[in-house]
């Protein structure tokens, strides 16, 4: 029998994620803009965000499908608070070091890449074709979009939203809540 995981959020991320979460977990929705028991995706809605409380005796595992990257990290709190555990869910063609660390509850999709040495915090979102080098940092509830490129030594603060194709040069340091719309090869 496999373990039960909630997803918050039926959007787009969310649809994504179910179909890699899919393949381990038995999974359920999550969402304050979809009717309870309607299917996305052949998923379940039964409940809203704020029922994470009350589904926490018959629930144990936890990930959150929003790229809002401020509620991402509120959600993941509060479940922390109430008990919750957060598996990775990560695409089968990506690829990440034995000697890479990253955190819980992440999102790692298609042919993403996470180098040796690469540290990847908690709650971070790396979209399909993302190359994390060697050496790098991404901050908790970070999110990367799709093919995008964090380099050797960059360090990229917590909640930083890097837009597609997007480079960060080596050595590269981004502070806490930005949003990086252009490739910066080099520290300004």
């Amino acid at each position: 029998m496999r373990e039960k995981l909630l997803l918050v959020g039926a959007g787009g991320l969310g649809r994504i994620v179910s179909e890699h979460a899919a393949k381990d977990y038995k999974c359920f929705f999550l969402d304050d803009g979809v009717e309870n028991g309607t299917k996305v995706c052949s998923v379940e809605v039964i409940g809203n965000i704020g029922d994470i409380e009350k589904l926490r005796n018959e629930y144990s595992l936890l990930i959150v499908c929003i790229g809002n990257n401020r509620l991402r990290e509120k959600i993941y709190a509060r479940a922390k608070e109430l008990g919750y555990e957060f598996p990775n869910i990560i695409a089968d063609s990506a690829y990440i070091s034995p000697y890479a660390s990253v955190g819980r509850g992440c999102v790692i999709l298609n042919n993403a890449v996470v180098q040796n040495g690469a540290v990847v915090g908690d709650g971070v979102i790396l979209n399909a074709g993302v190359e994390a080098h060697q050496d790098c940092r991404i901050g908790e509830c970070s999110l990367i979009y799709a093919n995008s490129v964090i380099r050797s030594y960059a360090k990229i603060g917590r909640r930083v939203k890097v837009e597609s194709t997007v480079t960060v040069g080596n050595n590269v340091v981004i502070e806490d809540d930005r949003v990086v719309e252009t490739s910066i090869l080099r520290q300004l």
